[in-house]
């Protein structure tokens, strides 16, 4: 199997069938990893084609220094980022699951009470933490490599990380406090 690397140098020389295949192996990622961040199916459509679109055209950038990867989903967070900032709208999936068919629908009402109330928490977060957070979660990513992906160290991964777990939790708190 031909690696990333080897397919990104076959696309710099107009191989649009080795650029095909890239987008073949990491789209499914790459619209998650944007859905998760702007939690609109059309948007995160529109956030992965645009993520290969400038990939494709900055091909030529891209050094080898970090994995292939590593370079879509730092586009794809940016992209993200920008959105976001841009509609003010931060939001995240569903961090609660529940299975309907298991609970009864009074506590299935209060399950997806409690779900949305956290997802307006999420949505409060800045967007660096939220990043680490969906990242973190949702791709289940190293530290190490959010940290190449936002640009980073990956010290700072780990303390946006912990300061948006230490956010909810304080609101969860505060909530029960309230009650």
């Amino acid at each position: 199997m031909t690696s990333d690397s080897e397919l990104a140098q076959k696309a710099l020389k107009e191989d649009r069938a080795a650029f095909n295949e890239l987008v073949l192996r990491h789209r499914k990622h790459i619209y998650e990893t944007a859905y998760h961040m702007v939690r609109n199916h059309e948007t995160a459509e529109e956030i992965a084609q645009e993520t290969f679109l400038r990939a494709f055209r900055s091909l030529h950038t891209f050094r080898g220094k970090a994995s292939f990867s590593t370079w879509l989903y730092r586009i794809t967070m940016n992209l993200c980022i920008n959105e976001l900032n841009r509609t003010r709208m931060l939001t995240t999936s569903n961090i609660l699951e529940t299975v309907e068919e298991f609970i009864s629908p009074a506590q299935n009402m209060v399950d997806r009470e409690r779900q949305h109330w956290l997802e307006q928490e999420i949505q409060a977060l800045p967007p660096t933490q939220k990043s680490v957070l969906v990242l973190r979660i949702y791709q289940e990513m190293p530290f190490k490599e959010i940290a190449r992906i936002l640009q980073c160290t990956t010290n700072a991964a780990k303390v946006n990380y912990q300061h948006a777990l230490l956010k909810l939790k304080d609101r969860v708190s505060k909530l029960t406090e309230d009650l």
